[in-house]
């Protein structure tokens, strides 16, 4: 019984100390914005990978400018959560790492696509892309 009670307490403490998956898109949008440094290049990342899943929902509906205008903003948040790692010297293998998965959801994405709505998330992919590869430069620059 007792061993039962310690499992519902940690599994309490570990739902609750979850990470922020359960903010609303603007709450997260706003905390990314208001963040500096390493912690702003992770909220800045982890809102284009939420609002990248939003633009896949936005593309499935059928609603192809909205989907576009989250395309263009995942590829604005991809390049603030860049700049912010590269500016403080923080989190820069993460968001490497992170900018890699988040292109590679998009290329999935754009395959998924009417071959008319491909070239706007293939041109974005080559964005993140180019983001991806400036940072991995300043990881290894001498």
């Amino acid at each position: 019984m007792q061993l039962h009670l310690r499992s519902l307490a940690l599994l309490l403490l570990l739902t609750t100390l979850a990470p922020g998956s359960t903010e609303s898109l603007p709450e997260l949008k706003a905390k990314a914005d208001a963040a500096h440094g390493g912690e702003q290049a992770k909220l800045c990342l982890d809102y284009a990978r939420r609002d990248l899943e939003a633009a896949n929902d936005l593309y499935t509906k059928g609603d192809v400018e909205k989907a576009q205008a989250e395309i263009r903003e995942v590829v604005e948040y991809a390049h603030k959560g860049a700049d912010a790692a590269k500016s403080s010297g923080k989190r820069l293998k993460q968001t490497e790492i992170a900018l890699r998965e988040l292109a590679k959801r998009m290329h999935d994405i754009a395959d998924s696509l009417s071959f008319e709505d491909r070239p706007p998330v293939r041109q974005a992919v080559d964005d993140i892309e180019g983001v991806r590869s400036d940072l991995l430069a300043k990881m290894f620059q001498k």
